[in-house]
């Protein structure tokens, strides 16, 4: 694991969080892993951040070290696991670095918690709705989730396995992903075989809570700034500036930054290029968004 000290903290709701602190002074900053991710998917990038601000990383519920519970993947129930890390290392408010699903984690605590938040950072997430107009999709939840039937919680026959096949399809490979693949921690099946630690199950819940969901209703209680960092390389970035133009017609600052040739995951090949642009964002924040925790 990255070099870190971890918390072990309690939700509302009893579930385990795992946190980890990286250390660094000045204003907070919480980073919100993608789904099926770690904390550990931000390591390219916290070297950038910790000689002008505090980092703090966690395990969403259903990730990593964290809980895992049968039910509870609402994004009222996220919100809660949030706060509890907030509340847990004492801090009034804090900037949110999300990618993909943490986006869509931060924005909900941004809309729904509008006094802890100084600002939000979305890295190609809750800048699309999956379903309704301009959506990515236009079948049923059912069918949605048939389509990738198998796919959620794919069997490999070792961790050897596991490292293998992202090795020969996760491109480009390179330093950062070698390295997220290698402290892979294994989940040991019933039938034997290794997988990650999410379920299929946890995946479909997760899954499920999103599909139908209205961006733009959260963006429309949205009271801090917010850093729109759309993938360059996405076949849908077309959409996602669309609908960017019109999230941002409600909040009091907005900035939309297009970081070339990125990807979905951008932070394992463009790291230094995503924590200029968010390191910029914060310099140009208005005074009234800045805080001294």
């Amino acid at each position: 694991m990255f070099k870190a000290e971890k918390h072990v903290l309690t939700s509302q709701d009893g579930t385990k969080i795992t946190a980890y602190d990286h250390g660094g002074s000045g204003e907070t900053i919480v980073f919100v892993h993608y789904l099926g991710g770690i904390a550990q998917a931000w390591e390219p990038v916290i070297k950038y951040f910790t000689d002008k601000y505090r980092v703090l990383t966690y395990d969403l519920r259903g990730h990593g070290q964290s809980g895992q519970p049968d039910n509870g993947y609402t994004f009222e129930d996220t919100a809660n696991d949030l706060e509890s890390v907030i509340n847990h290392f004492r801090l009034d408010k804090v900037h949110l670095v999300g990618s993909s699903y943490g986006c869509m984690v931060g924005l909900y605590y941004a809309a729904m918690r509008r006094v802890r938040v100084l600002s939000l950072v979305n890295i190609d997430g809750a800048m699309i709705n999956d379903t309704g107009e301009g959506g990515l999709y236009e079948e049923s939840l059912e069918e949605h989730l048939a389509k990738f039937e198998g796919q959620f919680d794919p069997d490999y026959e070792s961790v050897d396995a596991f490292k293998q096949y992202y090795r020969n399809n996760w491109e480009p490979w390179n330093e950062a992903r070698a390295n997220y693949v290698n402290h892979f921690e294994p989940r040991v099946k019933e039938n034997g075989t290794v997988g990650g630690i999410t379920t299929e199950k946890t995946i479909k819940n997760i899954i499920s809570e999103i599909y139908y969901v209205d961006f733009l209703t959260w963006y429309e209680k949205t009271e801090c700034p917010v850093l729109f960092l759309p993938a360059e390389k996405e076949n849908h970035l077309e959409k996602s500036m669309r609908f960017i133009e019109k999230a941002s017609k409600g909040l009091p600052y907005s900035k939309t930054v297009l970081i070339p040739n990125t990807t979905h995951l951008m932070m394992y090949d463009h790291g230094k290029e995503l924590a200029e642009a968010v390191q910029k964002f914060y310099a140009e924040l208005p005074i009234s968004q800045k805080s001294s925790r």
